[in-house]
């Protein structure tokens, strides 16, 4: 019998850095300027300092921005969003992030963890935005379409099941939806491949451990594996 060889982790990743680096092999303009003007790219934007002098004002923890928080504010101030969603928002680091952009961005984050949710009110409190911070498990029932919306598994994998009716609703054509940690482990792997059988999703991004779902018509609808 044929011995079966599993990639590791490390093995996998390296295959991700080989394919679609650079935008190399995509053939969608809209996913190659993405995936070069956005994602690779490496501007010392002035937001960055504003955020880290927002999180060094918070001296129970401390932070550090790395680059999956500035992929958030990259993707967040390319599209020009005004509203997010943001379930799972953890410290409050990608909140400071997804909000950077603009002062009229409006954002409702759902952390289920008090100390974690205690932790981002203090880093809320002097942050010129408008940000509604919820602790209950139950989504918010929200009146408005959503721009943005990142689903966070590492801190939020109480999805129910009827989620992808939730994020549908809350969604417009050119809305885009970010889902951290599918690959964590193999229950969030299966709760991201729900995630994409959600109707009238178009292109997907797959950045190994985080995944962005497009609703663009324009789109075809294609999974690209991205180096990141």
């Amino acid at each position: 019998m044929p011995r079966i060889y599993k990639l590791s982790r490390t093995g996998l990743k390296l295959l991700y850095k080989v394919r679609h680096h650079r935008g190399h092999g995509i053939h969608s303009p809209f996913v190659f300027n993405l995936v070069t003007k956005v994602i690779e790219e490496k501007a010392p934007y002035h937001a960055y300092d504003d955020i880290k002098f927002a999180l060094d004002s918070l001296t129970e923890k401390h932070f550090k921005l790395n680059k999956q928080n500035k992929l958030m504010f990259k993707l967040a101030n390319h599209f020009e969003v005004k509203r997010v969603l943001e379930i799972g928002s953890g410290f409050g680091v990608n909140t400071l992030c997804l909000t950077a952009p603009s002062s009229s961005i409006e954002c409702t984050c759902i952390e289920i963890s008090e100390q974690k949710a205690a932790l981002a009110r203090k880093l809320h409190h002097n942050w010129p935005r408008k940000i509604n911070l919820y602790t209950k498990e139950e989504l918010p029932v929200l009146a408005d379409k959503q721009d943005c919306i990142l689903i966070d598994l590492n801190n939020y994998n109480h999805l129910p099941a009827d989620i992808n009716k939730y994020l549908m609703e809350l969604s417009h054509e050119k809305t885009f939806i970010i889902v951290k940690g599918i690959r964590t482990n193999k229950r969030y792997q299966m709760l991201w491949r729900s995630i994409l059988n959600i109707e009238s999703r178009t292109a997907v991004l797959d950045l190994f451990n985080t995944g962005i779902l497009f609703f663009d018509k324009q789109l075809y609808k294609w999974n690209y594996q991205i180096s990141f």
